[in-house]
């Protein structure tokens, strides 16, 4: 890959950290080829890196060289601070995954690193592409800076539940066995789908058109809002009585066309065999709609204030009464394990006389009459989890 190419690929995707809700400072590494690769000077905000920044280093030195020359399916490198991954990293032992995404990571426990020694890095990446560093910060690999940038996302949201789920009463551990059953499914099997080429576009009716290019322009602001990081989390909406719209399984939003969105039977959930692979969580979507006539839209999100609730598997009520009134309040789901028919029962059981709920280690769901009305209320939910938890200082009036 040429330098102007890798630098457009690299300061494209690091500005995905906007810092709507915080600020990741820190460094970036991606490679360009076999012998180079582009690093990012400095420990500045992640987000303001532009090309005055970035030199040229060479492979064979330097100990990201050396992580870069080891492993050769790590193709970019982040290193995140923040003050709640110092917090967390600074007593040095490893920490219980409470987030399945994170698990789907890492496993049953995110990994301090003693200190950022090429051969420690090396070393705790056989079985994970994200750790912390004690005192330091986080670590995130991938096999390309987007992957990277959505995986340092997932370490600072999961740290950030840490610290302030201390006001729920602390976050509550996935049972090991099951979240290392999450990190192979995730390695071996999600990371893999819809990798076939393109999908052929064979022209859709105008609504249905239109409907697909909604889709993926939600999708996107989900990342550009911090709403969800990488290809977590998915949308849906309902396109005639019987079928839906949703985003495919495992895609990066940014790459999503409108032939990727996969139309999908609400009742026997077939679909053909010349589309992508739906999201995960298809049976959710399908099952709303069954149940609730005035459900048009769902979404999923896996935000960071509403993580901290689904972290410590609590809800909480609406802030006002207009919002009470509108959407809700926002209760928790029973636990059940992620894209299962047990889960898309729960949250159908939740959502009866409301339109977001909490679902358990995983993240949230929205319904609304319309996509645009399904996203503010995910927006406006998410802001009045940060204000519940002292995230930040934006007024609660935000929600309205």
């Amino acid at each position: 890959m040429k330098y102007e190419q890798g630098a457009e690929l690299m300061l494209d995707a690091l500005r995905g950290i906007h810092g709507k809700f915080k600020k990741l400072y820190g460094q970036a590494a991606m490679r360009l080829d076999d012998d180079t690769y582009i690093l990012s000077g400095g420990t500045g905000l992640l987000s303001d890196i532009n090309e005055d920044n970035l030199v040229v280093c060479e492979i064979s030195a330097g100990g990201l060289g050396e992580v870069f020359n080891v492993r050769k399916d790590i193709n970019a490198v982040i290193f995140g601070i923040t003050a709640d991954m110092v917090s967390v990293s600074e007593g040095g032992s490893n920490v219980r995954t409470a987030l399945e995404d994170l698990a789907q990571l890492t496993g049953a426990e995110l990994k301090v690193l003693p200190d950022a020694s090429p051969e420690n890095i090396i070393g705790a990446l056989e079985d994970t592409s994200v750790c912390l560093v004690k005192d330091m910060g986080g670590i995130a690999t991938g096999s390309n800076i987007r992957k990277a940038v959505a995986g340092i996302q997932i370490v600072e949201k999961a740290c950030e539940a840490e610290i302030h789920g201390k006001l729920l009463g602390g976050t509550i551990p996935i049972d090991a066995e099951l979240a290392e059953s999450y990190r192979r499914e995730f390695s071996s099997d999600y990371v893999n789908r819809n990798e076939q080429g393109k999908i052929p576009f064979i022209g859709f009716e105008e609504k249905e058109f239109e409907l697909r290019g909604q889709l993926i322009d939600m999708g996107r602001e989900l990342v550009k809002r911090d709403l969800s990081y990488g290809s977590w989390g998915n949308l849906s909406v309902r396109l005639n009585d019987h079928e839906m719209l949703i985003t495919p399984s495992s895609m990066d939003y940014f790459d999503i066309k409108p032939e990727d969105i996969v139309r999908m039977d609400i009742n026997t959930l077939e679909y053909s065999g010349n589309q992508r692979e739906p999201s995960n969580e298809s049976l959710m979507h399908a099952a709303l709609y069954r149940k609730y006539e005035d459900c048009d839209a769902v979404i999923h999100t896996h935000s960071n204030g509403i993580s901290t609730f689904a972290a410590c598997e609590a809800g909480f009520a609406a802030g006002h009464e207009e919002v009470r009134r509108l959407v809700g309040d926002t209760r928790v789901t029973s636990y059940a394990r992620a894209g299962s028919a047990e889960l898309a029962e729960a949250v159908v059981e939740t959502m009866l006389d409301t339109h977001a709920a909490v679902i358990p280690h995983h993240g949230a769901v929205f319904t609304g009459p319309s996509l645009q009305v399904a996203f503010r209320v995910a927006e406006a939910i998410e802001i009045r989890a940060r204000n519940i938890l002292d995230f930040d200082s934006k007024p609660e009036d935000d929600e309205e």
